[in-house]
């Protein structure tokens, strides 16, 4: 059963480092999972009664072993309601033989090659899926911090190993419990005071603006002003200067 149980190791390993993608690297922690699952799929009473049994030691029979030399049947094909999967591609195949007659022409072959093609492709992606699933879970699983609690030595402390009371444990929990709401509370309270302060700085940018905008009214209006005395003016002027040529006019 040793032998058995190294195979599934390897498949174990093997599937890990497939599904990765190679972007998690093996580590310590990673090890005892996968025995664990290797030695769970191979060392089942079942399964070595059934390994006995396989090989014919107990309850002795050599025709169990000669029997697997015996040509197995094929599979009973699936009814015509049902639907196939991409992986089932030697049932898409045998499917087209028997109900395409003429398998010598181009579209049959590139019916079966799409078909084929089709199936690889669903099955790798199936792969690709399951094994970005399983690294997410363990890089997750890997993210999640652990913390030592910090108990308080005792006054006649003097080195090796010292036995905590229920009590000490549950003090230093509740200590560490109240270290991280605190920590919780004064993140929360920054990012409070940052967002005064934006809010703060958006108030004086408006303020800004408001006044900027009131200085350009108010010199546009002044502008207008000038341009009107300036008007009137000229005007007045001309006025006056026809005023006098006429008067010249009349004296001459």
């Amino acid at each position: 059963m040793f032998k058995p149980l190294a195979n599934a190791y390897s498949t174990e390993l093997t599937q890990y480092l497939q599904n990765s993608q190679g972007l998690l690297n093996i580590t310590k922690g990673d090890f005892f999972p996968l025995f664990w699952r290797s030695w769970t799929k191979v060392f089942k009473p079942p399964l070595i009664k059934r390994s006995f049994k396989a090989t014919g030691i107990h309850p002795p029979n050599p025709d169990v072993v000669l029997s697997k030399f015996a040509k197995e049947g094929l599979d009973s094909e699936a009814s015509s309601t049902s639907v196939l999967s991409g992986e089932d591609w030697l049932k898409l195949k045998s499917i087209v033989r028997r109900e395409v007659r003429d398998q010598s022409s181009k579209g049959v072959r590139k019916l079966q090659r799409s078909l084929h093609h089709l199936a690889a492709q669903n099955t790798l992606l199936h792969g690709e899926l399951k094994g970005l699933r399983e690294s997410l879970a363990i890089k997750k699983r890997r993210e999640t911090k652990s913390y030592t609690l910090q108990l308080e030595d005792h006054p006649e402390y003097h080195g090796g190993a010292v036995w905590w009371s229920p009590t000490s444990v549950k003090r230093a929990r509740d200590h560490k419990i109240q270290q991280q709401q605190q920590a919780e509370l004064e993140k929360l309270q920054k990012a409070e005071q940052a967002e005064i302060k934006k809010a703060a700085r958006d108030c004086e940018a408006q303020l800004k603006a408001v006044k900027r905008v009131e200085r350009e009214r108010r010199a546009e209006e002044k502008r207008k002003e000038e341009a009107e005395k300036l008007a009137k003016k000229q005007h007045q002027q001309l006025i006056n200067n026809t005023k006098k040529a006429y008067k010249t006019f009349l004296k001459g």
